[in-house]
């Protein structure tokens, strides 16, 4: 009898800690997910930088999207880089995206950062003898 009631006591124990361990998983991997957009100076292109952050997930996009109703399909090149305020770099895209008249989604970075810093994306028109088109967000990490 004293084997069983020990053995009751070991599976309860080992049941606590399983639940208890799934728990503090589930705690560091959720959190309130927002998105936030910003439109850039209008140019030849116009430019939209959306960012989103889960916990201290990060993941910025960008949109562009002709300015003139008279587009004729082209490839323009991009860049798109997030990093952290004062800190590493998240990540770096550098696209040659075939710009259609209904605009089309351009470079993706994601990452994590720090909770409690700043992550600052900017996403702008490389295309040689444009002027330049630029949007830049920064979005806080607040886990």
């Amino acid at each position: 009898m004293k084997r069983f009631a020990a053995l009751l006591a070991t599976g309860a124990a080992l049941s606590a800690l399983a639940v208890t361990g799934a728990t503090q998983a589930s705690a560091q991997t959720t959190g309130a997910s927002s998105k936030t957009c910003v439109d850039g100076y209008p140019g030849v292109v116009n430019l939209r930088l959306c960012g989103s952050v889960t916990g201290n997930q990060v993941v910025f996009s960008g949109y562009a999207t002709p300015a003139s109703v008279a587009w004729n399909p082209q490839n323009v090149s991009f860049n798109l880089t997030a990093g952290v305020v004062g800190g590493a770099l998240i990540g770096s895209d550098s696209p040659n995206v075939l710009i259609t008249a209904g605009g089309i989604p351009v470079g993706n970075v994601s990452g994590t950062a720090p909770c409690g810093s700043s992550v600052q994306a900017t996403f702008n028109v490389t295309q040689w003898g444009w002027p330049p088109s630029t949007a830049t967000l920064t979005v806080p990490v607040t886990c």
